[in-house]
């Protein structure tokens, strides 16, 4: 969803079906996240990756919109299965001279 010109992005579930299926908030967290070594954390309960991490992912979803406007954007973390939300979304500031609203 774009909001004048901050784009709104959240990750789809990476085993969706089994994230739709299960009540408990821990599975749930890791049946969503998509990193190997964040996944690996989150099942085994040992010690938590840092959400900050999730800055890897917020980049990911960025650089399609970096390519289109041919420049370096910005991009953050707005909620992270690693900090206890229920997903994981992003906000990527596109450049405001590319919109007249």
């Amino acid at each position: 969803m774009r909001v004048g010109n901050v784009l709104y992005e959240a990750k789809i579930p990476y085993m969706a079906v089994e994230y739709v299926r299960e009540t408990d908030p821990k599975k749930r967290a890791y049946f969503y996240c998509h990193c190997p070594w964040a996944r690996g954390s989150l099942q085994k309960g040992e010690k938590k990756v840092s959400p900050a991490f999730c800055a890897c992912s917020a980049a990911f979803h960025r650089k399609p919109y970096e390519v289109i406007f041919g420049r370096t954007l910005e991009s953050e973390v707005l909620e992270t299965v690693l900090a206890g939300d229920p997903w994981c979304k992003f906000a990527i500031h596109l450049p405001q001279e590319a919109f007249r609203d």
